[in-house]
This record gives structure tokens, sequence and C-alpha cells, in this order.
């Protein structure tokens, strides 16, 4: 199975775009009371309000990601700001890949990817208008997507911060690309950027938090000089990609796509390599160490370091 840029392959992105809406049309049968008793056995410190209401599989897709992030670990949490980011969100997707391979009854589909660094090379003016924004991909840039097929999907958990969240009265998704208050962080990442996280010759190194030192992953998750790459797409389109709740956006999953493909591109350059090994570094982040799982059975990163048996990509030509 291949993953493909989405700018390229229509079928691809009819595919993903039918998928999203399946799960998010699709009643999972839990209430939202029922995860919060759930989610509260896992970190106690959690606080859901608002209403009560049945949640669909997407919704669940988005309570694990929003669930993590509030889970603190010795360094960053359970998903990010730490080692752990690039095999948490590689598990991550590969569950949710799986789901809409079941969706779309397509043993063959692969989740697509956005190559946010050529956008980024655009003028400013020109980045928030591309054909990525439109009825035939992923409906409007700014304000609510109204249009195209995702004005289907409804957002009904709402992350207020790392342990806050709303359950809300379904909404169509919203965004604010390229409109943020820091005029600096207005813009897309560039290729220069890519080529400065391909040129770390580690992946990671102590004392391992966010923006704490330089290596791959530090720099692919967009801490050193940040926002960068990662951060700054989810920064740059704001709405509903700017807290933990962000997954509710399936421009998400484009996004971690590609930063998974900039990984994977690293790791044929450098060999698959992982920092730090097992039984040292901080726990939670180290080869060995169980992942967090809100669905499906939990990985180590040490599982998820060689996936040619999975998926591959249609370029490794990252800069």
């Amino acid at each position: 199975m291949t993953r493909r840029n989405i700018l390229t392959n229509p079928a691809d992105r009819d595919r993903f775009l039918q998928a999203c809406v399946a799960l998010d049309e699709a009643g999972s049968g839990l209430m939202a009371s029922d995860a919060y008793r759930m989610i509260r056995g896992i970190n106690p410190q959690i606080r859901m309000e608002g209403i009560d209401q049945e949640l669909s599989y997407y919704d669940l897709v988005v309570l694990w990601h929003w669930t993590a992030m509030g889970l603190d670990l010795s360094v960053g949490n359970a998903a990010h700001s730490g080692p752990i980011f690039l095999p948490w969100h590689r598990m991550y997707m590969l569950l949710v890949e799986q789901w809409m391979r079941i969706m779309l009854d397509d043993s063959d589909f692969g989740l697509p990817y956005w190559d946010w660094a050529a956008d980024g090379e655009l003028p400013q003016s020109l980045q928030w208008r591309t054909q990525l924004w439109t009825s035939e991909f992923l409906g409007e840039s700014r304000a609510r997507v109204v249009s195209g097929t995702l004005a289907r999907m409804r957002v009904r958990l709402d992350g207020i911060n790392r342990t806050q969240l709303r359950s809300i009265q379904p909404r169509p998704l919203e965004r604010n690309a390229g409109a943020d208050r820091e005029p600096s962080f207005r813009t897309l990442p560039t290729q220069g950027d890519i080529t400065g996280a391909m040129a770390e010759p580690f992946y990671d190194r102590s004392p391992w938090g966010a923006g704490s030192t330089d290596g791959h992953r530090n720099r692919l998750e967009g801490w050193v000089e940040g926002p960068r790459l990662h951060n700054r797409v989810h920064v740059w389109i704001g709405g509903d990609m700017g807290p933990g709740t962000s997954p509710n956006d399936p421009v998400f999953f484009l996004n971690h796509c590609n930063v998974d493909r900039v990984w994977e591109a690293w790791m044929v350059e450098r060999g698959r390599v992982y920092e730090p090994g097992p039984g040292v570094g901080p726990a939670g982040h180290r080869l060995n160490d169980e992942m967090f799982a809100l669905l499906g059975s939990t990985m180590t990163p040490a599982d998820v370091l060689d996936v040619s048996g999975e998926y591959d990509y249609d370029t490794l030509q990252v800069d």
C-alpha cells in the first residue's frame, strides 16, 4: 500500500474525504458521559463539560489524541514534546488508516499527505488560496467549512486545554489559515526548514524535551526556533487545528502523514535508529516503552521503526 500526494492523486483524495465523513457519521454507541468515565480512569485530572451525546468513531480518534496530550511523562506528554512524538503518531495513523480501510471496504487504501513545504515556497498571499482549499479538496481555508465533502463533518468535542474538554452542539469545521495574530506565523514551513531537519545527524538527545536541543525529532516537531515544520502547520491553519482536539480537522492527517514521510526519508539516509535506547533516557519515551493507546493495541517505538510491511510513499524526495 502506497501513501501519495493528495494534490496529484484525485482517487486517493476522494477516498480519504469519503472515509473521514463515513467515520464521522458512524455512531460508536458510546455516549460522551461514557467516554468521560473512561478517560477519567486514565487521568483523574481530566474534566469534561457540555451536552451528553453519542460520539462517532471519528470522535473517538479525536478523543485519543486529546487524552494523550493530557498525560504528562517525565518529558513532554504521551504524544508530544519528546522522542515519542514521531513513533506515537505513526502508531496512531496506522489505526486510523485501518479504520478507514474498513469504512471504504478497500484494503489498498493509504492515507495521503500534503507537501506543505512546497506551498510554503509560494508568496504569503497565495498560500491559503491554493487548490487544497477548494470545495474539490478540503473546503474553505478561513471561517467555517460549508462547501465540499468535508462540509458534512461535525465537531462534537472541543479541547479547552490539555485537561478540560467540552462536548458541544455539533458544528462545522472552522479554520483561520494564514491569519494568525502574530505576523511571523502567517506563512507555511519552507523547503529550507525540511533541509535543516534532514541534516541533523542524530534522532534526539538529552535533555530530550521541546526545544532544548537540536536533533531530527525536535526540528521536525517544530520546537527549534519554533514554531516550525509540524508545529507551524497547526498554527498556520488555526481554528480546529489549534487545540489538542486538532484531529477534528482531517488536514491533521495530511500534515502528520507528511511529517512521517520526512522521518522515513531521514531513516533511509541515517538508518533506523531511535534515541533514547532501551533502559536509558526519560520514562515513556524509550525504545521499548509501550506507547499510550486508547484504541487498538499498544506498540513500542521499536515496533514502528520499520513499517515496510504496512506502507510506503510514492516519493521520499523531501528537500
